[in-house]
């Protein structure tokens, strides 16, 4: 059975496909002129006058058309299957890290808890435990979090208009909360231009900022170094993410906003469900922007650009 996997691959399926076309294209040249041949045979001995006609093109013409569309149609239905395929495949790939990034955390919980249960920790060390578990409970909240965002996305349960508010303030404010989370040594950098306005849905742009902040921790190379940047410019404001870390390879560079897809790296394993850019993606989106990602390779660093619109102004307002 593990031979015929490994033979029944989208590879060979489309040699095969070819090599059938092939064999119907030279079977039906070869029917048609064995067919006509005998036409002029039968026509020589019984009825001389149909030969004038010659050699009937259109027919060959309109039977090699016909084959071209059957192939046609075989490549779309193999590039939805391929397509379906990995789809698959992704989703499986997310339910066994989703797994994983469930059960990791619960089970630091539970040994814990079961520690300061059994052996009664002092202070200092029954504080740490605490921190510890407190962070993984974030992390399970993160993750719910992120499920729960792709269902309202996936159902469009969000609204479509939302309301005008101090844009400059909400990031300042979320990246203060957020330095806390910071592994030791590392560092944000805030550049906000203030006073810039936006109709913006709260909770889906801490969503957004929450994710590019995870993922540059993520993907870090030693202690973050994160700089957060807020400008106007013109009809619309950027927000840039810049990040000290891994870096992207310019072939992933658009790959990386693609639902449950995560860059791989040999020996490493960075947890991760493949969610977070994409949840990115699509809620800017919602808003009417845009996000980029930007990096000059591996060991570079990436900036995550956001550009957004700005409300127009009423008549007669400054």
């Amino acid at each position: 059975m593990k031979w015929l996997k490994k033979l029944v691959n989208p590879l060979m399926a489309l040699i095969g496909i070819q090599v059938v076309w092939g064999l119907l294209v030279f079977f039906w040249i070869n029917w048609f002129v064995g067919r006509h041949k005998e036409f002029r045979e039968l026509a020589e001995r019984y009825r001389p006058e149909l030969l004038g006609r010659g050699f009937d093109w259109m027919v060959l013409v309109e039977g090699l058309v016909l084959l071209v569309i059957i192939l046609v149609g075989v490549y779309v239905i193999f590039i939805y299957w391929r397509r379906q395929s990995n789809l698959n495949q992704e989703q499986q790939d997310f339910i066994s890290q989703a797994t994983h990034e469930l059960k990791s955390p619960l089970a630091s919980i539970k040994l814990h808890l079961e520690t300061i249960r059994l052996r009664k920790p002092p202070p200092d060390k029954l504080e740490r435990f605490l921190d510890t578990m407190l962070v993984d409970i974030e992390r399970l909240d993160n993750l719910t979090s992120n499920i729960l965002m792709v269902a309202k996305i996936e159902q469009r349960r969000r609204a479509s208009r939302y309301p005008v508010v101090d844009f400059s303030a909400l990031v300042s404010r979320y990246m203060e909360q957020q330095r806390q989370n910071l592994p030791e040594g590392g560092s944000v950098i805030l550049d906000l231009e203030e006073g810039i306005s936006a109709a913006i849905d709260v909770e889906g742009m801490e969503t957004v900022l929450r994710n590019l902040f995870e993922n540059a921790i993520l993907y870090s190379i030693g202690a973050p170094e994160i700089r957060v940047t807020l400008k106007r410019d013109g009809g619309r404001c950027l927000l840039s993410f810049q990040d000290n870390g891994k870096g992207i390879d310019r072939k992933d560079l658009k790959k990386v906003f693609r639902k449950f897809y995560r860059i791989r790296s040999t020996g490493e394993a960075i947890r991760g469900t493949g969610l977070g850019l994409w949840i990115v993606k699509s809620v800017v989106k919602e808003h009417g922007g845009t996000v980029t990602a930007a990096s000059e390779g591996n060991g570079k660093g990436t900036t995550f650009t956001i550009s957004l619109p700005l409300p127009r102004r009423k008549v007669g307002t400054p």
